[in-house]
């Protein structure tokens, strides 16, 4: 019961820590990322301005502002570890590659799921998409290492004779 009061929610947020982390740097690092998250980030927070400005009460678009930035950072960073983390404690999986690999596909394919389009556009999605799986793949790898191993609680042992009768 411990396990999944303290020891799976503290697992998760190691993981989401790290990954964003990760993320983090990789779109510093990474030119086409870097580019991208770049430009997003400046296209946003002028329309933002331009939106507190020309309003008599900003708190609302403040508000909503925050509120997407939170829900898109939720359903990429978040979501995949949690989702993945339920489905090995409920099937009691405890294998590296699975958490690593799940993590990794799932966190990569979410703007594909919300797009609701399986193609390729261009070589630019599939490089944020590696990306993206990276960063599953690495939630993926620090919870496995916190909680992972023990996934499901302990296999039951097999009954033993005591020695010494």
């Amino acid at each position: 019961m411990i396990r999944w009061l303290l020891l799976i929610p503290f697992a998760l947020l190691i993981a989401v820590g790290m990954s964003s982390l990760f993320f983090f740097i990789a779109s510093m690092v990474d030119p086409l990322m870097a580019t991208l998250t770049g430009e997003t980030l400046f296209v946003g927070f002028w329309n933002l301005v331009d939106a507190v400005f020309s309003s008599d009460d900003p708190g609302p678009i403040v508000a909503d502002a925050m509120l997407t930035v939170g829900r898109i950072m939720f359903t990429l960073l978040v979501l995949p570890p949690l989702v993945i983390a339920v489905i090995s404690e409920v099937l009691k999986m405890r294998s590296l590659i699975w958490y690593a690999l799940a993590t990794g596909a799932l966190t990569a394919a979410v703007p594909w799921i919300l797009r609701g389009a399986a193609r390729v556009q261009n070589p630019e999605e599939l490089h944020v998409s590696a990306i993206l799986g990276l960063t599953g793949a690495v939630a993926g790898f620090i919870y496995w290492a916190i909680a992972g191993r023990d996934a499901g609680g302990r296999s039951p042992s097999t009954s033993q004779m005591p020695s010494g009768s």
